[in-house]
């Protein structure tokens, strides 16, 4: 069965750097934010931004990887990977809930589940 949970997984992350890449396009956009063009948070603000998507994107081939063999979680460092990745998922999910961003929260959030739940099975 994890197999198949971490490949949900692996889909889910590339779901979210399409997302994610979308949604940077839309908050760029912004007249706000296009006041402050050629600053300093700007340029950090738009290459953070898809630095994330490629995050994203990243993450779900290493899912993709371990969902070809799950034994790699067995090793200590994949387990450290797949705990802080699963760490950051819940952070952002409830940080967005937090901030009534809800479409982000509950993507995130069902992303943090796949995850985990991928993981343990392939851990036990």
């Amino acid at each position: 069965m994890a197999p198949s949970l971490l490949q949900a997984s692996a889909a889910s992350f590339v779901f979210l750097a399409l997302g994610h890449t979308v949604n940077g396009k839309q908050w760029t956009s912004d007249p706000r934010f296009k006041s402050i063009a050629g600053t300093k948070p700007w340029a950090s603000g738009t290459v953070g931004w898809y630095q994330g998507s490629a995050f994203f994107l990243v993450t779900g081939l290493l899912h993709y990887q371990w969902s070809r063999n799950p034994s790699a979680l067995q090793d200590p460092i994949n387990k450290a990977i797949a705990g802080i990745i699963n760490v950051l998922l819940w952070s952002s999910s409830a940080w967005y809930f937090k901030h009534g961003i809800t479409d982000n929260a509950w993507a995130v959030g069902l992303s943090a589940v796949l995850q985990a739940w991928g993981v343990v099975q392939a851990i036990l």
